[in-house]
């Protein structure tokens, strides 16, 4: 029953009636489907002797990506924020919560990922429309950018176009195991299908960011799934190509001559600067636009300005223990490899992106953090010997990834300026 509960929660997540259906409108349906899913799938669990809670290192990464976006108030005696952070967050730790520990089983794992990918194909169709009739199926009217192209959006969490397409990058990371991984040819017709119109929807979107993690999606997943650097980067290299041929009319990605990218670089500088006035903690929660007019537009500086070290730490810890989770899983269990590979492709989606964008705090990473969970979960249950432990030596890799990433921000900057 819990399953079914899940379900319901991912639907209302991606396709959002309650902000747009006449007699829905305004009704917390997330938060009753939420709880509604807790709480049959603690009674699951009570009356079963072998099901209970995935015992994963993303459990212990999350609970301190949350302590310190609350400690990032806290050392300040800002409790005004403090209410605030939790109540923003506590949505996101909810969603990994249900989505990690529902889908305990192979088979609700694959109808998940099947049901995330299908919502996020009919949002293409939104898009499509949007862009034929001038508004969207939620009466949402075309976004237009700043050189007055048209943008197509959706509403709530994904009402920005760069979020939008960011489900379509991620989805492709998902459809991309349907089509080469291990499954039957009405999967792979589908995922074929479903690959064409993530691509289009992408354009839709006129996201340079979205096309970055699109081509890093189908660039990594080539890599990954040959195995042979040489062969895997030449498929990868002539999708990528292919995608950035076709991509929209705003393809100056990194052009640092750009006005835009340059003011970018200039929020990365003065993020750097906020964390070095408060390395341990940050700025606080939300604090970065209190300082500045705009975002970081890097969601990595993003949280060492607000969070600190400790809450950078934390966060790539998130990134670091579900990517080496999946390659565990790869190695171990070949049912579960073709979902594992496209799982790690989205997620390398996410993270490119994620250098041009600030989106530390959105729902999308922390669902590919829970999947993540789960698969390695699953593999555990079915074979004892699949262990994950975060010991002191990923302590170290995830430090040195988080410092790294920083360093590598820098010289940007100083290659700009």
């Amino acid at each position: 029953m819990s399953f079914i509960f899940f379900l319901l929660y991912l639907f209302c997540t991606f396709i959002r009636p309650q902000e747009w259906v006449p007699g829905l409108i305004e009704q917390p349906l997330v938060d009753y489907l939420s709880i509604a899913t807790i709480i049959f799938l603690s009674f699951e669990m009570m009356g079963s002797k072998t099901s209970r809670l995935a015992r994963v290192p993303q459990n212990m990464l999350i609970l301190g990506l949350f302590a310190s976006i609350l400690m990032s108030h806290i050392v300040h005696t800002y409790f005004e924020g403090l209410s605030f952070a939790f109540n923003q967050f506590i949505v996101n730790f909810i969603l990994f919560f249900i989505v990690l520990n529902v889908n305990n089983s192979e088979w609700k794992l694959k109808a998940a990922v099947w049901f995330i990918a299908i919502l996020s194909f009919s949002l293409v169709f939104q898009g499509i429309h949007q862009m034929e009739y001038g508004i969207g199926w939620a009466g949402q009217p075309l976004y237009y950018g700043e050189n007055a192209e048209t943008r197509i959006t959706w509403v709530g969490v994904f009402n920005d176009p760069n979020d939008l397409a960011l489900v379509f990058a991620l989805g492709t990371g998902i459809v991309l195991s349907f089509i080469f991984g291990r499954t039957g040819i009405i999967s792979k017709i589908a995922g074929s299908i479903m690959l064409g119109y993530f691509s289009y929807g992408v354009f839709l979107t006129n996201s340079r960011s979205g096309m970055v993690a699109l081509m890093a999606t189908i660039f990594f997943y080539f890599i990954r799934r040959t195995k042979k650097y040489i062969l895997g980067s030449v498929l990868g290299s002539l999708g990528a190509a292919a995608i950035f041929l076709l991509g929209p009319s705003r393809k100056a990605i990194i052009n640092v001559e750009e006005a835009a990218a340059y003011n970018r670089v200039e929020l990365w500088y003065e993020g750097i600067l906020m964390m070095k006035s408060n390395p341990v903690f940050g700025v606080g929660y939300g604090m970065f636009t209190d300082q500045l007019p705009q975002t970081a537009h890097n969601s990595f500086i993003l949280a060492g300005a607000e969070l600190g070290f400790v809450g950078l730490f934390f966060f790539i810890g998130l990134i670091y223990a579900s990517f080496k989770g999946l390659s565990i899983v790869q190695k171990a269990d070949p049912k579960l490899q073709t979902y594992a590979t496209g799982l790690q492709a989205a997620l390398i989606g996410y993270c490119t992106a994620a250098f041009f964008l600030s989106r530390t705090y959105v729902i999308l990473p922390y669902m590919l953090f829970a999947l993540s969970g789960s698969l390695l979960h699953i593999a555990q249950k079915r074979n004892p010997q699949v262990t994950f432990k975060f010991t002191a030596k990923d302590a170290g890799f995830t430090a040195l990834w988080s410092l790294g990433t920083l360093v590598f921000a820098y010289v940007l900057i100083k290659i700009t300026f």
